[in-house]
């Protein structure tokens, strides 16, 4: 929880100044690039996340990293000062938290579809449909596929769960028998 809050600020602070000179978007794709190399390159993330080195050895590893991505200077800022307050183990969370205030501006939801068996493009489609109608927003959602919920779908977006499951339905259904 601690974490969320502290990835917050920093998101929000990338966030204003990206609104600001209108690379917000461009911000999140330089951080998804970053985040990418770093999660294939562990030898090169993990000093900077764990403070075994030396700070200048650290700086001078992800300035070089920075430079070969060519990143823009508001993230560069951001990021050595993740590295100087020993908070670079934070990124991901400001990367998910900076993605969700991209989607916010953009009018988006993301969110998590789950069903007994693997969803068709069509039925994911038309359920992404019917929730834009009621949000007013464009909802994406991720499919999986949870064989236990017997049938129906279960739908999260933003903490909100909307449970359609016959897992769900039986479940409810023996709470009400067990009431009389």
């Amino acid at each position: 929880m601690i974490s969320r809050s502290i990835a917050k600020r920093y998101a929000r602070g990338l966030f204003a100044v990206g609104e600001k000179d209108g690379k917000y978007k461009q911000y999140l794709e330089e951080l998804n690039a970053i985040l990418d190399f770093f999660t294939k390159e562990q030898r090169l993330s993990r000093p900077l996340i764990l403070p075994i080195l030396e700070m200048s050895k650290r700086k001078d590893i992800l300035a070089e990293v920075l430079k070969a991505f060519k990143v823009s200077v508001p993230l560069s800022n951001m990021f050595m000062m993740l590295l100087e307050r020993n908070r670079m183990g934070y990124i991901t969370v400001i990367r998910d938290v900076y993605s969700e205030l991209v989607d916010e501006k953009e009018g988006r939801v993301r969110g998590t579809v789950w069903s007994a068996y693997a969803l068709d493009a069509e039925t994911k489609g038309r359920i992404e449909g019917a929730l834009k109608e009621k949000l007013k927003k464009d909802v994406i959602l991720d499919a999986i596929e949870d064989r236990s919920l017997i049938g129906g779908v279960k739908v999260s977006l933003k903490g909100t769960i909307i449970d359609g499951s016959v897992k769900r339905q039986l479940e409810t259904l023996k709470e009400n028998i067990l009431k009389e």
